[in-house]
């Protein structure tokens, strides 16, 4: 499957699947299956695989976990063809969880190539401590819990941003998540299957949530 041939995808998964995340990818111009993700259920260190269809025949990109418990995870994207490492994507874990999301991507010494903005800050902020209001938190937790999120993938070189190459749009509702990847109209080129690894993990993440 080569994904450079799909500008905007949408992975799309139940909002109610209790055992492991089942997500099936689509191209959202002609509404056409162009994959599937799956997670082991109850894995303590993540095993998540893309395949090119349901029938899941044939195995594109393996992500694992490097840690059962890591408070800043790091997680290895793997070719399934080849078996080799394509780059890493590690969570900042004190900016993510008090802040708003970020995520840097290394390739395979290790060098910054790309990083995840979450880029709906003010909703990220009322998100992370409004729980914390009597009475009303939990309600406005539920509430917010279906507002969209979006995200920035943005390329780095030598440590400079060089623009963004593809932006994320995560939306649910009581019956269907869906996780938009665009990668049109953007000021910088990226390996697309770094947006395709990125949607895969957020929308897996997203589900281990629930």
């Amino acid at each position: 499957m080569d994904y450079s041939q799909h500008s905007r995808l949408e992975f799309r998964r139940k909002f109610w699947k209790i055992f492991g995340a089942s997500i099936t990818v689509k191209d959202a111009d002609s509404g056409n299956d162009v994959g599937f993700v799956q997670m082991k259920a109850w894995k303590l260190r993540e095993d998540i695989r893309l395949y090119s269809d349901s029938s899941k025949q044939t195995e594109l990109l393996r992500i694992h976990a490097r840690n059962i418990i890591d408070f800043g995870a790091t997680y290895d994207v793997f070719d399934s063809a080849s078996d080799s490492l394509l780059f890493s994507m590690r969570r900042k874990g004190l900016r993510s969880t008090f802040v708003r999301d970020h995520w840097d991507i290394m390739d395979g010494s290790g060098t910054p190539i790309a990083n995840i903005q979450e880029t709906s800050s003010g909703l990220a902020l009322v998100r992370r401590y409004v729980g914390f209001i009597p009475f009303v938190g939990g309600i406005a937790d539920f509430v917010l819990m279906f507002a969209p999120l979006t995200y920035t993938i943005n390329g780095i070189l030598g440590g400079a941003v060089t623009g963004v190459g593809a932006r994320l749009t995560h939306r649910k509702n009581p019956v269907i998540v869906k996780m938009g990847l665009d990668m049109t109209g953007v000021d910088t080129a990226l390996d697309p299957r770094i947006g395709v690894a990125a949607a895969t993990l957020l929308s897996v993440i997203d589900a281990s949530k629930n």
